[in-house]
């Protein structure tokens, strides 16, 4: 991992200019849910400050008024929120958990003792546990998974309900204050860090499923000439059905990759997948409304 290089050293010290509270917050990782995270946290008036491999990222939150400092290193801190991307940088469907253990290893070398880290990342079941054996237990250790969507952040912001799960009872005794006391930020707390690593991955490969059988639908209307929105309108009177909309695909990143983690955990115990099925679809559909655009055959895409 590359820290903070020499051409951010005006910028760190235009934002040393502060005094420094007590306890401080860093976030690593200054993408979406990390900049929400910051900016969220910001609000609430607590001392936040940010590292990411990005400059960009760097930038970003510090002009944008969401973190007090840029990091060089990750010593002093009272709460270490982990919310690096973990999928494969070649392969953005794939999960990749080096980065998390990468971090573990530099908060082990120069992390705070008793501290929190809290991992928000989607990581697989079993990290949690091994992220708390590279930290040989100096630090407390949660996974408590991020739940946010953008465009309704009053709703679905950071502080909605969180699911949490903690490597050791005082882990959770921590992760309580912090989040739920000093963030204000509704808890869900689980028996383990696995149900809650599996939490996520589950929600977001359930809806791939949902989303998968709206394209399946969808294929079948175009090939045998039957209107899908009104065939789907006509379905979802029905007090407990939702069919979704067959758009584009299933794009982004989380679907894809949350569901491959929940795919790999059932290779080892099922032969066959509602979730691997689900992945053809989303393939062949792809491929049909491309063929049907090239046809100039009307697909349906509305939102």
């Amino acid at each position: 991992m590359i820290l903070a290089g020499n051409q951010l050293q005006e910028e760190i010290q235009l934002s040393n200019n502060s005094q420094e509270p007590q306890e401080k917050i860093l976030i690593i990782g200054l993408g979406q849910i990390g900049y929400s995270n910051a900016k969220y946290m910001t609000s609430k008036g607590l001392w936040v400050e940010g590292y990411d491999v990005s400059q960009q990222a760097l930038h970003r939150a510090l002009d944008g008024g969401v973190i007090k400092k840029i990091a060089t290193d990750f010593a002093d801190y009272d709460y270490y929120i982990i919310c690096i991307s973990t999928h494969q940088q070649e392969n953005m469907f794939m999960p990749d958990l080096n980065g998390i253990y990468e971090v573990a290893y530099h908060i082990s070398k120069q992390g705070k003792p008793g501290a929190l880290v809290g991992i928000d990342s989607t990581i697989p079941r079993g990290t949690s546990h091994k992220v708390n054996q590279i930290l040989e237990h100096r630090q407390h250790v949660v996974h408590v998974p991020h739940r946010f969507y953008i465009n309704e952040q009053k709703d679905h912001g950071v502080n909605q309900t969180r699911v949490i799960g903690s490597c050791k009872p005082c882990c959770m005794q921590k992760a309580q204050h912090f989040y739920g006391k000093l963030l204000e930020i509704p808890l869900f707390p689980v028996s383990s860090p696995d149900i809650a690593e599996l939490t996520k991955i589950v929600e977001n490969s359930y809806r791939y499923v949902e989303i998968a059988f709206a394209e399946e639908l969808k294929i079948i209307c175009d090939k045998t000439n039957v209107d899908f929105n009104e065939l789907r309108s006509a379905v979802n009177t029905k007090w407990n059905i939702n069919i979704l909309e067959a758009q584009k695909g299933i794009g982004g990143h989380c679907l894809p990759k949350d569901s491959q983690m929940l795919l790999d955990i059932s290779k080892n115990v099922i032969h066959s997948s509602v979730i691997e099925a689900a992945k053809k679809i989303d393939h062949q559909y792809r491929i049909h409304i491309e063929q049907s655009s090239a046809q100039h055959i009307p697909v349906s895409l509305n939102r």
